[in-house]
């Protein structure tokens, strides 16, 4: 950043500090302070070099009271984390209820988020100073919210003891049963490899989508509300995020492993058939 475009940039920081003061009072953080925090954003994001009007497009779509209020909880001071309390306890509670299954579930989901958001990280800092208000602090919680509590079902999973032991099957579904054995086998790699490539091209929103709607289990109308758009949106985005999958899965079985129609028809009988492929499993691990 030049040094004529200095003198503009400061008189930005200092309307923002300004600004964030007005929204939530004095809360400990000096106007210099404030001003460090948003030049170490800027120079992250923008660029040590960048010109002066890129920093300043920048700044102004940044979300700046929010800002200031995590900044302001960053150095740990009483009225900041106070005020806080006062605005996201409730958003936080009523979000992790959403992906609770229990009131006691959804308490411990959200005291861990607030935990976690005060206590320091391995730089020393708190860690709600990784807020950089790039979107609003309720976006920002509610995405953290949803992160700790897939966390916590997935390592639940994990301590799961699995069954070892598995009816045998009526003799009636014998035949059928074996030809799944078959075609399972013949298809295996091919289906695991396809999964995977087609897993990696969704984008982070499409894999959110899934996560919540089959991994967590959420209905519809929580997952809109959780995203914060319409459940007819959400309708259509899932319905989009399979048929992308499907079409995915179909062209790397056709052009990378040049299965004709048929094949391809039984390697998606397979998928539907056989619970070793997890599309959630491969989703998580990209």
């Amino acid at each position: 950043m030049s040094r004529n475009a200095q003198p503009r940039v400061d008189d930005l920081f200092a309307k923002a500090y300004t600004d964030g003061y007005a929204h939530h009072g004095d809360l400990g953080l000096g106007v210099e302070e404030f001003a460090a925090h948003l030049l170490a954003i800027v120079e992250k994001y923008v660029g040590k070099g960048a010109a002066a009007a890129a920093a300043l497009g920048f700044v102004d779509n940044l979300h700046i009271g929010d800002l200031y209020l995590a900044a302001a909880c960053a150095k740990h001071g009483g009225a900041a984390w106070n005020r806080f309390m006062a605005l996201y306890q409730k958003y936080l509670n009523d979000t992790a209820l959403s992906f609770s299954r229990s009131v006691d579930a959804a308490h411990d989901l959200a005291s861990g988020v607030l935990v976690d958001m005060f206590l320091p990280d391995r730089s020393g800092r708190s860690r709600i100073a990784s807020y950089h208000g790039r979107s609003s602090l309720a976006t920002w919680l509610r995405v953290i919210v949803c992160n700790r509590a897939i966390n916590e079902r997935e390592n639940k999973y994990n301590t799961l003891e699995r069954i070892e032991s598995i009816p045998e099957l009526p003799e009636t579904a014998a035949v059928r049963n074996m030809e799944a054995v078959v075609r399972a086998a013949r298809y295996e790699e091919m289906i695991k490899e396809s999964l995977k490539i087609a897993c990696r091209r969704l984008t982070d929103r499409e894999r959110l989508l899934l996560l919540l709607r089959y991994d967590e289990e959420l209905q519809v109308s929580q997952i809109a509300r959780l995203l914060g758009v319409n459940p007819s949106t959400v309708t259509r985005q899932l319905d989009r995020v399979q048929s992308k999958l499907r079409d995915n899965v179909v062209s790397t079985l056709a052009s990378r492993f040049n299965l004709q129609e048929a094949a391809i028809q039984e390697c998606l009988a397979d998928l539907l058939d056989n619970p070793s492929h997890s599309i959630l499993v491969i989703i998580k691990e990209c």
